[in-house]
């Protein structure tokens, strides 16, 4: 059956422009790093350790190493504005990979990497900190501990929005380069920040969606049930929430749960076409005919026009043992679109399977008159089978289940130059 699915959901964010036009660079590596170390000493000494500003500072600066390499660049710029603030590289590498052809500028301490000379990528060489963000997240939660009177809540919740930004950044490219895991932890590092006591409940629902998303792509299913959950108690992301969540649940191979998920979002979005077939989909594959065409006769409803909503009842029907109104579907959704290989095949396969049981009755048959009268009527059987399954491997030449079934009829009749011809094909496969 023709599995329905939906596309990949675009995460929303920008990257931010961090200067005005011919800015001059305010972060200084070397000042940094010595602020680092200065910092270090403070946290680890008893009396400035206990102070909140200790803390605040830290979190700043951590803030700004995170953005030393990268203060002037966002992805999109052409390369004559990065040399404004970078100026000349030290190297430029022309790379070819995948059929795919990038400049890459080397600098310092960051290689920009261009297409068509606009930036798409970047890779920092030299870092004072390998994860700056999540540190200075500890530093603001440590000074908002601290500061019992709650008088650097303002500072600490600008300076977080900052992070959060940041972080949304670094999550969107992380997963633009497949970096699943990478992408996890940059937006559940926005999760964490946004449950300090500065935000008081604030609910963030683009990052926890987007969390389920890299968590599903990183193959960690039960963290993606988990934020997909937690989008649908919100609200968040409509009917689409139940489909990502039965998928999840179904890769955990909890089934039960995944029906649920189906039937909580047929009862919030009865008109969303999609439920109604995951729905069937789900009755189809554990056998429960009765209530996939309960669903499937409301998506026809929906989407009359729809050739796989035929096609699913001509399954169902099969299932249910009436070929004569099987046959009648899928020849209903040939009228709604002429080229579905997968109602020919079937139509094909049903013609198929009836000679085969034609066949064996025959096989019954002790009588040599009765025998050969059975086999000549099972005979025709199987040639009514030859057009569907031909026109289907028109539509389908590289699908090698019709070819099969075509050797077999073939030589069943004794068409040997058919026969040939089929099984030179799927030797050359």
């Amino acid at each position: 059956m023709k599995r329905f699915i939906i596309a990949t959901i675009l995460l929303a964010g920008v990257f931010s422009v961090h200067a005005q036009d011919l800015a001059t660079p305010t972060l200084n590596y070397s000042a940094l790093e010595k602020k680092l170390k200065k910092s270090d000493e403070e946290i680890n000494d008893a009396k400035d350790k206990v102070k909140p500003n200790t803390w605040f500072n830290r979190g700043e600066l951590f803030l700004d190493i995170h953005e030393v390499n990268i203060e002037f660049i966002r992805l999109g710029m052409p390369s004559s504005e990065a040399k404004l603030y970078l100026k000349e590289p030290n190297e430029v590498k022309t790379v070819e990979e995948g059929g795919r052809t990038t400049e890459h500028h080397v600098y310092d301490r960051i290689t920009l990497i261009y297409e068509n000379d606009v930036l798409q990528d970047y890779v920092e060489t030299q870092v004072i900190h390998p994860d700056p963000l999540p540190a200075a997240l500890d530093a603001f939660k440590e000074a908002l501990r601290l500061e019992e009177k709650g008088k650097l809540d303002k500072k600490i919740q600008e300076q977080l929005e900052n992070l959060k930004r940041m972080a949304e950044s670094d999550a969107i490219r992380h997963f633009t380069r497949n970096e699943y895991d990478k992408a996890l932890g940059k937006f559940e590092l926005i999760l964490e920040a946004s449950k300090t006591e500065v935000y008081e409940n604030y609910v963030d629902s683009v990052i926890i969606y987007n969390a389920a998303l890299a968590a599903k792509n990183a193959g960690n299913h039960e963290l993606s049930a988990k934020y997909f959950e937690q989008a649908a108690e919100i609200g968040y992301g409509g009917s689409d929430t139940y489909y990502l969540l039965k998928n999840e649940y179904m890769a955990l191979e909890d089934s039960a749960k995944a029906l649920d998920a189906l039937q909580r979002g047929h009862q919030l979005f009865p008109d969303t076409t999609l439920i109604l077939f995951e729905l069937v989909n789900y009755y189809l594959a554990v056998g429960n005919a009765d209530a996939g065409m309960k669903f499937l006769t409301l998506a026809q409803e929906k989407e009359s026009s729809n050739p796989s909503i035929y096609f699913a009842k001509g399954t169902l029907y099969e299932r249910m043992g009436e070929k004569e109104k099987a046959m009648e579907a899928y020849k209903e959704s040939l009228e709604v679109d002429p080229e579905f290989f997968n109602s020919w095949f079937n139509i094909g396969a049903l013609h198929f399977n009836n000679a085969v049981e034609m066949y064996d009755e025959a096989n019954t048959k002790e009588d040599l008159d009765e025998y050969n009268a059975a086999k000549a009527k099972a005979d025709e059987e199987l040639k009514r089978a030859i057009e569907p399954m031909e026109k289907a491997h028109q539509l389908n030449p590289e699908e090698k289940s019709a070819l099969e079934t075509l050797q077999t009829i073939y030589y069943r009749l004794q068409m040997t130059d058919k026969y040939d011809e089929v099984k030179q094909k799927l030797e050359n496969m």
